[in-house]
């Protein structure tokens, strides 16, 4: 029986661009292998990221070059003739002109009778072909309530909404992220599939200390939730904190300054962007690693942490509810008073302590966030959805 032929859309696939980048490099090795799988994004394949067990696509960034990007699209899906197109992420026009275009063609290949080499697009008139969405967070309350006058409301009207309710099936990450698209009213068909990450890979932490040391590594943002930590950082003495990530200019200097007021210069370090090996190792150096999101649909960061023997302090904006029932970690609401109150038991806490909390964030990486699992339960949602 020949594998399905599957096109991944993802926007970006630069090292620089994090969460999404990782998800799409953690999960080709493993579901390469059980479909036919090519992927595309935006931008230069000499800028893009290795992605193993893909063929790897790009087409035009720029909507200036509208005409040219969609000639670029519709060649790859001459080319390749996917049994599904799976776009991932929301609110850039590209990916639901990518969705526009990929419907567009596969119901003129079902008018004109032209169908893939599997011929599994010649059906009653209507092409086989089915189109997958996962948002990665980015149709979550905090998201959509964010600039919403100026931006989002727009784009729903625009585009947003058309693609969300004309996708065959939405992939959510986690039950809550599922929950808020469900009250959206856009779309009910949704698949519930966690991320995943190749624990296999990672280095686990070797030497545990007294909690001293605390690291946020992820894109600067304001829905990280930093004003909060940087807050709750005043009243807990003990505890110094790495800043690892990048973001906008502006928003990086209002970070810098409010460290600077609240008199913690001393204690809070920016860092900058941190990959590679230097990554992992900065990782394992420190005894907590802190992730205070309002929103998040699963926050790559915090399994890469507790894979590698780290505990992590994150909030109730993140699916990350297992940290609590497993007691690897600390899970919280996104208030200063309840980050303050987890920083206190951190600087409290023994090397002992946290040796046994990490123990058991690789065990619970490793048990239900595997990688092999992710692509394989992807598989049975293809499958599921190519037979309706």
């Amino acid at each position: 029986m020949s594998k399905l032929i599957v096109l991944q859309f993802i926007p970006s696939i630069s090292a620089k661009d994090g969460g999404t980048t990782t998800y799409m490099r953690e999960l080709t090795p493993s579901l390469g292998r059980l479909v036919d799988l090519h992927v595309c994004a935006l931008g230069k394949i000499e800028d893009f990221v290795a992605l193993p067990n893909a063929k790897v696509h790009a087409i035009e960034v720029s909507l200036k070059h509208l005409c040219r990007m969609k000639r670029q699209w519709l060649a790859i899906l001459d080319e390749v003739r996917p049994d599904v197109v799976h776009i991932n992420c929301c609110w850039m026009p590209q990916c639901a002109l990518v969705q526009y275009w990929t419907r567009a063609w596969a119901n003129k290949m079902a008018k004109s009778g032209t169908h893939s080499n599997t011929n599994r697009h010649k059906t009653e008139g209507v092409s086989n072909l089915k189109i997958y969405l996962t948002p990665h967070g980015m149709l979550e309350p905090w998201i959509m309530a964010r600039n919403y006058w100026t931006k989002k409301l727009p784009a729903t009207l625009l585009y947003q909404k058309w693609a969300v309710s004309n996708a065959d099936v939405i992939v959510s990450t986690a039950e809550q992220e599922r929950n808020n698209i469900m009250q959206l009213g856009w779309n009910n068909n949704i698949a519930m599939l966690p991320n995943g990450i190749d624990a296999s890979t990672i280095e686990m932490k070797t030497e545990w200390h007294d909690a001293q040391n605390l690291l946020f590594m992820s894109r600067l943002h304001p829905k990280k939730g930093l004003e909060m930590l940087i807050e709750a950082m005043k009243m807990v003495d003990g505890l110094s904190l790495k800043i690892a990530g990048d973001g906008e200019p502006a928003y990086v200097q209002s970070l810098k300054e409010k460290v600077r007021e609240a008199g913690l210069e001393e204690r809070i370090g920016f860092v900058g962007s941190i990959y590679g090996e230097e990554k992992w190792q900065l990782i394992r150096e420190a005894d907590v690693v802190v992730l205070p999101s309002y929103s998040e649909n699963f926050g790559l960061i915090v399994a890469e942490a507790l894979a590698s023997g780290v505990p992590v302090l994150t909030t109730t904006g993140t699916p990350w509810q297992t940290i609590k029932s497993h007691d690897c970690g600390w899970w919280v609401a996104p208030e200063v008073e309840p980050i303050k109150m987890a920083l206190q038991q951190i600087a409290a806490a023994s090397a002992c302590e946290l040796r046994a909390k990490g123990e058991r964030g690789r065990a619970l990486i490793e048990a239900e966030f595997g990688v092999e699992k992710l692509a394989k339960s992807l598989c049975e949602i293809y499958a599921v959805g190519m037979h309706k």
